[in-house]
């Protein structure tokens, strides 16, 4: 994508533009078998664009796991996308696009996701038949929602590669000849160990124990992006998120911020978070402890005092891998006073944990405050605004590191 298209992208979103939304159905090897869309510039033959009716949303929320939703819905007089085998079945992929036409004409799309099919819901009327789908992104081949059981127990032993023992569990046979995953997975480490432990998953349990279970060796998030790809980054680096690139500026006085809502949590703010691990076979406990002492910071303990919260998880066999982990929890404590929802015409860059800012003209000074997305929901149709849930980076302060003996 040329510099020149981007740019007149931006400046297409500051304007009345026409929103396109695309639907790419996706051959086992990740080629498009067809695509339809909501383009009336599309050419007459293109017979399957004039079924798709753009209705329905586009949900996501930043976590571990299962991070997009959508429902889209399509007018299926003559049952060409009925869920049986001929049409659409098991297994079938769907890429979302949406963007806008370009003032020189062209189309200008981005990619949203690749989803699963779950839950048709036909509707068949005098006037017609509509087929509804719901859609989860490809989570759902892993945590047992549409497939990932186990067919028995999991184990790994310590010093493994985890990356490697992921790849590995994607490229399985599902039993058809297509592996759970062929997209590579996209991997977000400069630098890590081997398995400090032995991974054990019950029969019973999902691929996606195995994978969130290595992930958590990582002290890691993991989830799908937006182009399809099992995504794995550390979390501790996140709390370098003020650091990240702004996607988009909001000014007051301009048409593309419709409103804020700020929701004030004062009961879930925490400035002492402690992290104890596994007992190891030698009776030691590894333990971490981080403080947010950063006098910038409102919610610090030199402002309200100290609020502590300590919990045990499971798996973390060093004091690094604890405090790494409470690190992470504590930033995430600590900004959850300040949340915000932005009500704001549709923007198709925005991305989860990215930063976007305001300019706060009605403040005085006009301050600009910056806010790291969590999540955000926008319809498929060309008219409704997007709403974007966003945490302030204003407050995250530079933590500092207490080590204290266990049993305090």
């Amino acid at each position: 994508m040329t510099d020149e298209r981007i740019n007149a992208y931006m400046k297409a979103l500051r304007m009345p533009f026409q929103k396109l939304c695309r639907l790419r159905f996706l051959n086992p090897d990740g080629s498009v078998a067809f695509a339809i869309d909501n383009n009336v510039n599309n050419p007459t033959s293109e017979r399957r664009s004039k079924a798709f009716i753009a209705q329905g949303n586009l949900s996501v929320n930043f976590q571990s796991g299962q991070r997009r939703t959508a429902s889209v819905l399509f007018d299926n007089i003559d049952g060409e996308f009925d869920f049986s085998v001929k049409h659409l079945w098991f297994g079938q992929e769907i890429a979302i696009d949406e963007g806008l036409i370009l003032p020189d004409g062209t189309d200008y799309y981005i990619q949203q996701g690749v989803f699963l099919l779950t839950r048709p819901v036909e509707s068949i009327q005098p006037v017609g038949k509509t087929i509804e789908y719901s859609l989860v992104d490809k989570w759902a081949n892993l945590d047992g929602t549409l497939y990932g059981k186990l067919e028995g127990s999991y184990q790994i032993p310590v010093d493994s590669d985890p990356f490697d023992a992921i790849k590995a569990l994607l490229q399985e046979d599902k039993g058809n000849g297509i592996p759970v995953d062929s997209t590579p997975i996209t991997n977000m480490y400069t630098e890590w160990e081997s398995t400090p432990y032995t991974l054990l998953i019950d029969s019973g349990g999902t691929l996606s124990d195995v994978i969130t279970g290595f992930a958590e060796m990582l002290v890691g998030i993991v989830g799908y992006d937006r182009s399809g790809s099992l995504l794995i980054e550390p979390s501790n680096e996140q709390v370098d998120d003020i650091k990240k690139p702004v996607q988009w500026t909001f000014n007051m006085n301009e048409t593309t911020l419709l409103g804020l809502t700020y929701d004030i949590r004062n009961e879930e703010v925490f400035n002492d978070y402690i992290i104890v691990g596994e007992k190891l076979d030698n009776g030691s406990q590894p333990y971490g402890r981080v403080q947010n002492v950063d006098g910038r910071s409102d919610t610090s303990i030199q402002v309200i005092g100290r609020k502590t919260i300590r919990e045990t998880s499971s798996g973390y066999a060093n004091n690094q891998q604890c405090i790494d982990l409470a690190t992470w929890r504590l930033k995430r404590s600590t900004v959850l006073s300040k949340a915000v929802s932005v009500s704001a015409s549709q923007i198709f860059h925005i991305q989860e944990n990215q930063l976007i800012e305001i300019i706060r003209t009605d403040k005085e000074g006009s301050p600009t405050e910056k806010h790291l997305v969590q999540g955000f929901s926008r319809p498929l149709a060309s008219n409704g605004a997007m709403t974007i849930s966003a945490i302030s980076t204003v407050d995250i302060p530079e933590f500092t590191v207490v080590e204290i003996p266990l049993g305090t």
